[in-house]
């Protein structure tokens, strides 16, 4: 396994993937850290705004408490 990467890397819609999969109770973050090859405290500074505060967080659920299932795939 290669070495983890800083969070400067990182587009918009990466960060947003990670904010919007912690959401959704079904990631931990070092299940997030592994997936995207970055540290857990990195992921814990962006699903906690503390970095990347240009990318906009996002909110799932919502006073109905709705829950949300999503599945990414990035076709070549």
């Amino acid at each position: 396994m290669g070495a983890k990467r800083g969070p400067k890397h990182l587009e918009g819609r990466v960060i947003l993937e990670i904010r919007f999969l912690y959401q959704t109770d079904e990631y931990t973050q070092k299940d997030l850290a592994a997936k995207y090859n970055l540290s857990q405290s990195t992921i814990c500074k962006i699903v906690n705004n503390y970095i990347h505060k240009n990318v906009p967080m996002i909110s799932v659920g919502g006073t109905a408490g709705a829950r949300v299932k999503a599945r990414y795939s990035y076709g070549d």
